[in-house]
């Protein structure tokens, strides 16, 4: 790796270390970081310098930015894998004690990106995206059903997917209503957002904004994917750090009475349990006791999670009386 950098980069680098899942080096004051992007094009890779570029320009900190190599690539490849090469301050400590606001401000500053983007667009996209998932998924457990022997994974997929299937399409019924009952406001146009934006994604360790992470789109995507990861990874803290994350971002910016729904309707699309099946056939043998074991919390959880989706409507409710979320008739009766 080290010569390929020299190569590409015209970089010599003394020594490689590991920094959480990457490759990295310091040259002077500057940290950089060898990323594998195989999975990303070369048309939303350059969507994706072009943010960072502009997030730069605008001043948000601990930004990193996709390095060009000697003949002005995105990126160079080794061993059949696609890199970037990223830099960023070196050792940057962070430390976010208020993420809600901190998150607020990135947003504020991403919605003012001028350009078109196409391949990192997923504004106005949910409802197909989602469909398109399910329909796929739905074929695979017909196929499923029809097989024998099943593993004990499987046997769990093809007894619960009914019961997430119904989650799911509930979850494109409130995204359909609530397009057409809310008038969208100034706050609801597309900025910077990440994948899934947990509370390690801005590592206080090292905080790095990696581009690499990001998409175009609704800023309930970041809020609720946050409150999803704090209920599976900290659920003891759910009720104090999330509502209190939501409490921040909503002073900071004010979020509308749509960007509340949209939240809503994201929570019940069960996108955990949508990936770990996912990811249980496409991940290696050696892998797949830990999907399993996932997947078993998931199912054991199921109350609980309609709990916490109680919980976040009557959270609105009492918090403020101009947003009054439509309920969903199942889940407004506790078993």
């Amino acid at each position: 790796m080290k010569k390929t950098i020299h190569d590409e980069y015209g970089i010599k680098v003394t020594d490689l270390e590991k920094v959480g899942r990457y490759e990295s080096f310091r040259l002077h004051q500057t940290q950089f970081i060898v990323v594998p992007v195989s999975h990303i094009d070369e048309e939303e890779l350059f969507e994706m310098y072009q943010l960072s570029q502009f997030m730069i320009e605008k001043r948000e900190s601990h930004v990193a930015s996709i390095v060009l190599t000697k003949k002005n690539h995105l990126f160079f490849e080794k061993d059949k894998v696609r890199y970037v090469l990223m830099k960023c301050s070196a050792y940057t400590q962070g430390r976010f004690t208020q993420l809600g606001k901190d998150l607020a401000r990135f947003h504020a500053k991403g919605r003012l990106y001028p350009y078109q983007v196409s391949r990192t667009l997923r504004i106005g996209q949910w409802k197909v995206l989602w469909e398109k998932r399910l329909d796929q998924l739905e074929m695979f457990w017909r196929q499923k059903v029809q097989t024998q022997p099943l593993t004990q994974f499987e046997k769990m997929f093809v007894e619960s997917f009914p019961y997430y299937i119904g989650l799911a399409e509930n979850a494109i019924q409130y995204l359909v209503d609530t397009e057409l009952d809310e008038e969208p406001q100034p706050i609801d146009s597309g900025t910077i957002c990440h994948q899934r934006f947990l509370s390690t994604t801005w590592n206080p360790s090292m905080v790095i904004k990696s581009p690499i992470d990001w998409v175009f789109d609704h800023s309930s995507r970041d809020l609720a994917e946050y409150m999803r990861h704090l209920y599976f990874e900290k659920q003891e803290e759910l009720k104090l750090e999330g509502f209190r994350f939501l409490e921040e971002y909503d002073r900071t910016t004010p979020l509308s009475p749509f960007s509340w729904r949209l939240i809503y309707s994201r929570l019940l699309f069960p996108i955990h349990y949508l990936e770990c099946v996912e990811e249980y056939y496409l991940s290696p043998e050696d892998v797949k006791p830990l999907f399993e074991e996932k997947l078993n919390r998931i199912l054991k959880d199921s109350g609980h999670y309609e709990s916490f989706l109680r919980a976040y409507s009557s959270m609105l409710s009492m918090k403020t009386k101009r947003i009054m979320l439509p309920t969903v008739d199942w889940l407004t009766v506790a078993p």
